[in-house]
């Protein structure tokens, strides 16, 4: 079942690339102190105790993370902020007493707790029997699809029977997949569903089906080179509006089982690279047959590189400080990224960043060695402490060089020897 992050189908795909193993987002990391806590009772109106999962998202729908609810409650440390928070019933697709997924909207405050309780409302289900060519169509994959752009999917048995339960409120349309590839239809309408409502249809798949290869780019100063991530895609066909999603591997990736015509691509970022939507160059699918088409990315975000060097040597040497670990953090705190610096000392922190400022690179000693580090002659090993660089800006698509980040050495009273023999 794919939980019903709703807005946009972009969003859809966010929330794909997490099932499939491509995180999009994590929440940020935060001092304790600028955290709060959100938590509440689950009820449920059948009297029963499924298992739950809880997924928080900022309020714009940008997923941010999951977790299990145990004991018909939840509990989440957050940073202070707005949220949309989902409750998600774990059980089989295919079960008809499933509850929808339920939203609420939580404020969380630094310092905090802020109780919200949550009633699962019982969801609609649809029922039917798939066929192509009047013949049983086993382990076909159907899509429950609403307007709202969310989509629940289950597999059909080996007589085509199939159910999907758990439907929240909305009119639904089913996109259902030949489990061969062969054979697909445009989407068969399940009309509008009410919370506890069913439907039930019969489905007959009469169109070949095609394939379709596309070869992913990303293109930044006029220099297009072949994707090296795997981000979650999502062909989406301009004559239906029926989707297929699938990750990217060695630069492309195939979808299988499409109806014939022209498609958009609906894009996930990956590393430096920001999400996109566009049209699939070069692409028109025919029934029966493979074809091949184009992807690029065009937009990669900003990045801050520099050096760490010993910042206690009486002659301001640039000696480097390897193994060093450099954070970026935003304006409000929240860490955006974090490297280590390379034998060189040298480090470049990167990711999908808009153009921003106010940001600090702060530094650190290898935190293996307890503080302790190779240091610039005559000293040969000190104690080191936390130094930064402020106030940093960023640059979308573009490089921002701090150049040389001095590493403290340690001035502490009560430690009489920051400095030992090699």
């Amino acid at each position: 079942m794919l939980s019903p992050v709703r807005r946009s189908l972009a969003a859809l795909v966010a929330l794909l690339a997490l099932l499939l193993g491509a995180l999009v987002g994590t929440p940020p990391v935060v001092a304790a102190g600028d955290t709060g806590v959100a938590f509440g009772t689950i009820r449920f109106p059948q009297q029963d105790n499924p298992g739950i999962k809880v997924l928080w998202f900022t309020q714009d729908w940008r997923y941010l993370g999951t977790k299990t609810a145990v004991g018909g409650s939840y509990s989440l440390n957050l940073p202070a902020g707005s949220y949309h928070l989902q409750f998600v019933d774990q059980r089989p697709s295919y079960k008809t007493d499933k509850y929808a997924p339920t939203d609420i909207a939580v404020t969380v405050r630094a310092g905090e707790p802020r109780q919200k309780n949550v009633t699962m409302k019982k969801g609609a289900f649809i029922t039917g029997t798939v066929k192509t060519h009047g013949k049983t169509a086993k382990k076909t994959r159907v899509v429950a699809a609403n307007q709202d752009q969310s989509s629940f999917e289950t597999t059909a048995n080996n007589k085509g029977q199939f159910a999907v339960g758990g439907l929240p409120e909305g009119k639904y349309s089913l996109f259902t997949y030949d489990h061969r590839h062969l054979y697909v239809d445009k989407s068969t309408y399940a009309g509008k569903l009410q919370p506890g409502g069913s439907a039930n249809v019969a489905i007959n798949l009469t169109k070949k089906a095609g394939s379709l290869r596309v070869y992913v780019f990303t293109s930044a100063n006029g220099v297009k080179k072949r994707a090296s991530g795997n981000p979650v895609v999502t062909a989406v066909s301009k004559a239906t509006g029926q989707f297929w999603s699938a990750k990217v591997r060695a630069g492309d990736v195939v979808f299988q089982g499409l109806y014939p015509g022209r498609y958009t691509l609906v894009a996930n970022g990956f590393g430096v690279w920001f999400g996109r939507t566009g049209v699939i160059e070069g692409a028109n699918v025919r029934a029966g047959k493979a074809d091949f088409g184009t992807f690029t990315y065009t937009k990669r975000g900003g990045w801050v590189s520099g050096t760490v060097v010993d910042g206690g040597s009486d002659d301001g040497s640039d000696f480097p400080m390897k193994d060093s670990v450099v954070r970026l953090f935003d304006a409000g705190g929240a860490e955006l990224t974090s490297t280590t610096a390379d034998d060189n000392g040298h480090f470049t922190l990167s990711g999908q960043f808009g153009t921003m400022d106010g940001l600090t690179v702060t530094v650190d000693p290898n935190p293996s060695g307890g503080g302790w580090a190779t240091a610039a002659p005559p000293d040969n090993y000190c104690q080191f402490v936390q130094g930064s660089a402020a106030p940093v800006s960023i640059t979308l698509g573009q490089g921002t060089d701090v150049g040389a980040v001095p590493l403290p050495r340690s001035t502490a009273s009560g430690q009489p020897t920051q400095c030992l023999p090699n």
